[in-house]
């Protein structure tokens, strides 16, 4: 609790009562106790205060949305967004959201609503003293009524899908951050455990997120990392290169890895005005360990202006002329 009332007196945090029970409500990984989780939290908070640069974090300790990317909507939207801000407080699953946000336009629906197409939930802490961006969860649409169709967004984002989307650009704010990407092993998720005492509604809910992140994790070519985690790479092959025998599938590929680079270019452009990225001096004295250089913290090869994904390239090379 002095912990949350300081951070509140730096406007780090608004609301006390929900900051409080943050620490108490269960985690998405269901092997984290209480001392875990205040830790985690704490580490979290003082990594966020120098991870922005003063008028972003405003935006963020406000709740309010900051945008990452402006990508090009889907016919009768007005936006379609990535964007950065602060979950809610009784979200199990991170304290930060990087979602893919849409608008229809006033003149298909009255009084359009943003919604979120896709949503991957992180925090930063250490993980056996590893400064990580931890993965708790990945999902899509979840309102009832205000939806986007899949077809609509998989033709806006030129094939990508929003989850697949998501972890690619969590990619880069690692890289940016100097970060480890860890996410959430599905086995080690809240709903499989003591799973004989849930509704047959929660066993199947649980069912469906073991599945999927099993799929993502296994697209993404994850590892075993520390117990309820995988370790997911920094570098992706996404197999973008041009090298399929039909036209039709070359010009797809050459598509989809383009729409990649362009919104890679429009990420880091942004990240460089917004974020900002620690020095080897940086040190952190709030109320957790000062943050040093450790041992797993950025080396060269994963620096975030010599590091480049290794397919574009192979795309460009390969590609049937200029890419459109």
């Amino acid at each position: 609790m002095g912990v949350v009332y300081e951070l509140h007196a730096r406007s780090v945090v608004r609301e006390l009562p929900g900051e409080y029970l943050r620490a108490i409500r269960p985690y998405v990984h269901r092997g984290t106790g209480f001392d875990d989780r205040v830790v985690q939290l704490t580490d979290h908070y003082d990594w966020l205060e120098t991870a922005f640069y003063p008028t972003a974090f405003e935006k963020i300790a406000s709740g309010e949305p900051m945008v990452l990317a402006e990508l090009a909507p889907p016919h009768g939207y007005d936006f379609m967004r990535l964007q950065l801000r602060q979950a809610p407080a009784q979200s199990p699953e991170g304290e930060l959201l990087l979602t893919l946000s849409l608008q229809r336009s006033a003149e298909l629906q009255h009084k359009p609503q943003p919604m979120d197409a896709g949503v991957l939930a992180f925090s930063r802490f250490r993980i056996d003293g590893i400064a990580c961006l931890v993965i708790g969860g990945v999902r899509g649409q979840r309102h009832p009524v205000l939806r986007a169709s899949p077809m609509e967004i998989s033709q806006a984002l030129q094939g990508w899908k929003p989850s697949v989307l998501m972890v690619r650009v969590a990619q880069e704010l690692a890289r940016f951050w100097g970060l480890r990407i860890v996410g959430l092993h599905p086995a080690a998720h809240r709903l499989h455990g003591w799973s004989y005492q849930w509704t047959q509604r929660s066993r199947d809910a649980g069912q469906r997120v073991y599945a999927s992140l099993e799929a993502l994790w296994a697209h993404f070519e994850a590892t075993k990392g520390p117990p309820g985690w995988v370790i997911v790479p920094l570098n992706s092959d996404e197999k973008l290169a041009a090298t399929a025998l039909s036209p039709e599938k070359r010009a797809r590929q050459t598509r989809r890895a383009d729409y990649w680079i362009r919104t890679r270019n429009l990420l880091r452009a942004q990240f460089k005005q917004m974020l900002h990225r620690p020095d080897r001096g940086d040190q952190l004295s709030r109320v957790t360990q000062a943050m040093e250089r450790d041992s797993m913290a950025p080396d060269d090869d994963l620096d975030f202006q010599e590091s480049e994904d290794m397919v574009p390239s192979h795309v460009l090379q390969t590609g049937p002329g200029s890419l459109l």
